[in-house]
């Protein structure tokens, strides 16, 4: 699978446009609530950065390497023909567990829970791999799937954060690691599924993908072939599309990035690398929408009891275009 080298004018039209529409506001409640996470969490402070959606397609990635899940997408979500709607209600989701009230994230979850309950399916032979073999069976709330959905999730967010925005201490990301425990029980999951840190949870899931557990199978790289070349109905120039798909092969894990046959020369590691320093350098003077999400200042005004107090504010907020 062939990813081109983009050029820099593509990354300057993406920094001045921006992805896909992010969708409407998923928060509703002024409750001052301060949800799952709070203002004190690594949590918030990685979440906040809107840059870290550059990291979305590379956790969808990840997520379908494992077959079984590539499976469920491939059988029960319409993602080739409705990237744009996938791609609105995923952030709608993390959006409301990061940022909403403790009530809102367990609607979110809840409703995803509930979708979840209809994905069931057997793997074709078309699809089939040495571990998994024709007529195995998948269940999105398998709880082996659900553990490695959500690891993917979180290790996403802190690669991408750490490739594009940096500054994370290891004791940080091991706390983030931590934080993101409630989420697990909130998705079925018993206390204690979770990791100690990002080294923990980074060597689980190299442990699933040397078994052949979570190894890409033919279902996996039909998913990844729409990714890699994204049809979003994004606005601008094809090196747009390029550019993405650039930014999500050269976020992952060298061993998945083989798995699923994409070819990755010294080139493309040295401009990726380039592209990694210049959004870390020029992150302090990017625009502020670029820097923090309307959705985190949401959160904060609303934690602060501030929402009530100041209308304008608040329809400021809601009203603003945002990435994420």
């Amino acid at each position: 699978m062939e990813v081109k080298i983009p050029s820099r004018e593509s990354l300057l039209w993406l920094l001045a446009n921006g992805l896909p529409p992010a969708g409407p506001f998923p928060l509703r409640s002024t409750d001052p609530d301060p949800g799952l996470f709070g203002a004190g969490s690594v949590t918030w402070r990685v979440m906040r950065e809107p840059l870290l959606l550059l990291g979305a397609s590379r956790a969808l990635l990840l997520q379908v390497a494992h077959p079984l899940v590539a499976q469920g997408a491939l059988d029960h979500s319409d993602f080739a023909n409705d990237a744009v709607g996938r791609f609105q209600r995923t952030v709608a989701w993390v959006t409301s567990v990061v940022f909403g009230t403790a009530d809102e994230a367990r609607q979110a979850t809840g409703e995803v829970n509930r979708r979840h309950r209809r994905v069931v399916g057997t793997i074709p032979a078309e699809h089939a791999t040495p571990t998994w073999q024709a007529g195995s069976g998948y269940r999105a709330q398998d709880p082996d799937l659900v553990l490695w959905v959500h690891a993917s999730l979180v290790d996403s967010m802190l690669a991408t954060h750490n490739a594009m925005v940096g500054g994370l201490s290891s004791r940080q990301q091991d706390r983030f690691v931590r934080e993101w425990d409630q989420v697990v029980r909130m998705m079925g999951l018993p206390q204690g599924s979770g990791w100690t840190g990002i080294t923990d949870l980074r060597s689980w899931m190299d442990a699933l993908v040397r078994r052949g557990v979570a190894v890409p199978s033919a279902g996996s790289r039909a998913v990844a072939d729409v990714i890699l070349v994204p049809r979003l109905g994004m606005r601008g120039p094809r090196g747009l599309a390029e550019l993405t798909g650039f930014i999500t092969a050269g976020l992952l894990p060298k061993t998945i990035r083989r798995h699923y046959g994409i070819a990755w020369t010294p080139a493309h590691e040295l401009a990726h690398g380039g592209l990694r320093v210049s959004l870390r350098t020029m992150g302090p003077v990017l625009p502020r929408a670029l820097r923090v999400s309307p959705v985190y200042e949401f959160a904060v005004a609303r934690a602060a009891r501030e929402l009530a107090k100041r209308p304008a504010l608040l329809d400021r907020l809601v009203t603003q275009p945002r990435l994420a």
